[in-house]
């Protein structure tokens, strides 16, 4: 019995509460992820919803908002990459890839970080679809970690967002500091300062929204954590401007067109970060109108409305997702099942269900994601030709701009 005694306080010395860098997040917070099942809830809600906002919007990215509209129409949205199979890209993979070196860590920064790095490395070589150029760069230069390279490129893309959220959920009630844990993993591939702080903001956001329950959630109190979570003039300028939005209830559309992101919202972490925050805070838990209110503002669809499907699911939990895309993730390599599993396995991280030492990491199938990857890539091709000729007969510029310019004389 003593022995039992030990082991228990020991678990939940280890295990507690993770404690808010903000006290008001904290006192604003009505749940707290105490139970491994309250954890694999939240993290199963994170992981698929960030797999199926990705694959709604990959058919639409880099698409200006009015060509969008034009070839796949409004919503509701559903999986038009692959005859109603979702297909997913280089946002949820490498969420997935940061996922298990999390597990294989045990607990420590140091292994995490070259864990990691050798899987980034060997991710280059799986024909990555969408990666981005600072995440292959970062890929190609984890080949020369042994020589002291770093793996860190100076870009302020989004490539990080969604290890950001997995970093947020993972890490609570471990004992880790949040902030300092994903600003280390974030500069593994973007150093720039801006995208640290896009991945801070988004990492406090996750981690506030599956700690509040949905009936009792407080947008602005959210967009508080944010705004304290940023530390560059940058993003708390903007944060605060989406207040009044919030009051007035207006659409992210909106939102958009104050910014000049009327027509797209590109690939860096600012208008990522800002349309993301405010396409959840507006829609918490309305999984649907929120990730569509995302891949409506074109651009960066696939990413933007990975963002915000993550946070909405950490939110809700998996069983507030909508079933009918949740069993529409294409299964081969990383379907449903391997990511149910995966949830399961980080909800007892950093112990396993049967010891006190590391949670196992997940099985994967290298042969069987190389064949994924290839197959996404013909049929990424395929897309592209169809956007290339919507590209020669529809234009991105409004109509009455078009009117207001003229014929050239």
């Amino acid at each position: 019995m003593a022995s039992l005694a030990l082991i228990a306080v020991f678990v939940s010395a280890d295990c507690g509460t993770f404690v808010c860098k903000n006290e008001s997040a904290s006192r604003n917070a009505d749940v707290r992820m105490h139970s491994t099942f309250l954890r694999r809830e939240h993290i199963h809600g994170l992981l698929l919803g960030v797999a199926i906002g990705d694959a709604l919007g990959l058919p639409r990215e880099n698409l200006c908002r009015r060509r969008g509209l034009k070839m796949f129409g409004r919503g509701p949205l559903r999986y038009q990459l692959s005859r109603g199979r979702g297909i997913y890209s280089d946002d949820t993979q490498l969420m997935f890839l940061t996922a298990q070196a999390l597990l294989k860590s045990r607990s420590d920064g140091k292994s995490f970080r070259r864990i990691f790095q050798k899987r980034l490395s060997w991710y280059l070589l799986s024909f990555p679809v969408g990666a981005g150029r600072a995440t292959l760069r970062s890929a190609a230069k984890c080949w020369l970690m042994r020589l002291g390279v770093p793996s860190g490129v100076n870009s302020a893309g989004n490539g990080a967002a969604t290890r950001a959220l997995i970093n947020a959920l993972a890490i609570h009630g471990t004992g880790h500091r949040l902030s300092r844990w994903v600003d280390e993993s974030t500069k593994l591939t973007h150093t720039h300062p801006l995208a640290s702080d896009g991945c801070q903001v988004l990492a406090a956001l996750a981690d506030h929204g599956a700690t509040c329950k949905p009936n009792n959630f407080d947008p602005q109190a959210a967009l508080t954590v944010a705004i304290d979570a940023s530390s560059t003039r940058d993003f708390q300028h903007k944060l605060r401007e989406l207040q009044v939005f919030l009051e007035q209830r207006r659409s992210p559309r909106a939102v958009a067109r104050h910014f000049g992101w009327d027509q797209q919202v590109s690939g860096c972490i600012v208008p990522t970060t800002i349309m993301a925050t405010y396409c959840w805070l507006r829609y918490p838990s309305d999984f649907r109108r929120a990730v569509e209110s995302a891949v409506m503002l074109g651009g960066d669809t696939d990413s933007v409305a990975a963002i915000v499907g993550g946070l909405v699911g950490a939110h809700v939990g998996v069983r507030r997702l909508p079933a009918e895309l949740v069993k529409g993730i294409s299964g081969i390599s990383h379907g449903p099942a391997w990511i149910e599993k995966l949830a399961d396995r980080l909800s007892h991280w950093p112990h396993g269900p049967d010891d006190l030492h590391s949670a196992p990491c997940q099985s994967v199938d290298p042969l069987g994601q190389l064949v994924r990857n290839a197959w996404t890539t013909t049929l990424v091709l395929k897309h592209a030709a169809l956007r290339a000729i919507y590209r020669a007969t529809t234009s991105c510029t409004p109509r009455r701009d078009r009117r207001q310019s003229g014929p050239s004389r």
